[in-house]
C-alpha cells in the first residue's frame, strides 16, 4: 500500500542549464533573460534528488530541460543520478536538438544504456537540421520524439494580476509542470523562473510560490498543495495569446511585453474562451505524444 504521506509525484522538470543557444522570444523560463552560463552542480542535483527520494516513493515523469541542457557539460551524470534514484521513472531530455550531431559517441551511448530519450521541440532552426539529428541517433538507437512544430509562442503573464487565482487555474493547460532547482519545488516554470523578468525590468510578480524541499513538509502535503490555486495563478491570464516564434533574442532584444498581456478585449474575452475549447483536446494530445513508444 502506497503511504499517502510519500506519494509518487506524476511530473517533474528539472532546470539543469540556465542559458541557452536558441534564445527564444518569450521563452517560459526567461532563459533568453540570462546573463551567467549557470548550472545546476551536481553536487546540489544530488542532494535535491535524495531528499526528493523521501518525500516520494517515485516519479512517473522526469524531464531534464534548460535553457538548453545540452549544453550542460556533466549532461550524462544527471542522467545516472535521476535513473540510480528514481529507476522506474519515464526520463528524458527535452532540447532544440541543434547540438545533438555534435554530441560524442559516449554521451549517446549512456543515454541509451540508461534507458532515456530526447523530447525534441519542433523549432524552425530543428527542422532544417532534422535529417542530422536523425542520422546521429539512430545508429545508437536513442529514442525520441519530435513534438509539434513550434511556429508560435504565447504570453501568459497579466500586466495587471488578478484578485482571484482560481479562474486560471481551472483554464490553464500546465497545471501538472512542477520544476525543481536548488531546493525549491515549483507548481510552474513561471513561478519557478519569474525572478528573472522582475530582475531584467524592475516588476514585482512574486518568487516566493514554492516549496522549500528541506522544510517539515510531506510529499503528500506537496501534491495537495499545487492541485489547488496557488499565489502566482493570480499573475496568468486564463487564456494565453499567441505569436509568431522568433529565436536569437537576448536580453538586449527582448521586452517585457514578450511575456506579458496586454489589456484588451480580445486578450481578456475572446482568449480565455478560446483556451477553455481547447484545453481538454491539447492535454489529451500532449499525452498520448509524450506516451508515445515508451515502454
Amino acid at each position: 500500500m502506497t503511504d499517502p504521506a510519500r506519494p509518487v509525484l506524476d511530473y517533474l522538470e528539472i532546470e539543469i542549464t540556465e542559458y541557452c543557444n536558441l534564445n527564444c522570444r518569450g521563452c517560459c523560463d526567461f532563459s533568453n533573460l540570462v546573463k551567467e552560463k549557470k548550472i545546476y552542480e551536481l553536487e546540489e542535483f544530488v542532494k535535491d534528488f535524495q531528499r526528493l527520494a523521501e518525500l516520494f516513493s517515485g516519479v512517473d515523469k522526469i524531464r531534464l530541460m534548460g535553457g538548453e541542457p545540452l549544453l550542460n557539460p556533466h549532461l550524462t551524470d544527471y542522467v545516472r543520478i535521476c535513473r540510480d534514484i528514481f529507476p522506474k521513472t519515464d526520463l528524458r531530455i527535452v532540447t532544440n536538438g541543434l547540438l545533438i550531431p555534435r554530441l560524442s559517441d559516449e554521451t549517446l551511448q549512456t543515454i541509451k544504456e540508461y534507458d532515456c530519450r530526447f523530447d525534441i521541440s519542433n523549432y524552425p532552426p530543428t527542422r532544417k537540421m532534422f535529417p542530422q539529428i536523425k542520422e546521429r541517433l539512430e545508429p545508437f538507437e536513442v529514442e525520441y520524439d519530435l513534438g509539434f512544430p513550434m511556429n508560435c509562442f504565447v504570453r501568459t503573464i497579466l500586466e495587471h494580476p488578478s484578485d482571484d487565482p482560481a479562474p486560471a487555474f481551472r483554464n490553464c493547460i500546465f497545471t501538472h509542470c512542477h520544476m525543481l532547482s536548488h531546493g525549491k519545488l515549483s507548481p510552474c516554470s513561471y513561478a519557478h523562473c519569474i525572478g528573472r523578468l522582475n530582475a531584467e525590468y524592475g516588476l514585482s510578480f512574486p518568487e516566493t510560490d514554492c516549496v522549500d524541499i528541506y522544510s517539515d513538509i510531506t510529499g503528500g502535503e506537496i501534491i495537495r498543495r499545487f492541485t489547488k490555486p496557488h499565489e502566482f495563478c493570480k499573475c496568468c491570464g486564463r487564456g494565453a495569446v499567441p505569436y509568431k516564434w522568433q529565436g536569437g533574442v537576448k536580453s538586449d532584444k527582448a521586452d517585457k511585453y514578450d511575456w506579458l498581456i496586454k489589456d484588451s478585449f480580445l486578450n481578456t474575452a475572446v482568449a480565455p474562451v478560446a483556451q477553455s475549447v481547447l484545453k481538454t483536446p491539447a492535454k489529451l494530445l500532449r499525452s498520448i505524444i509524450q506516451k508515445r513508444n515508451w515502454k
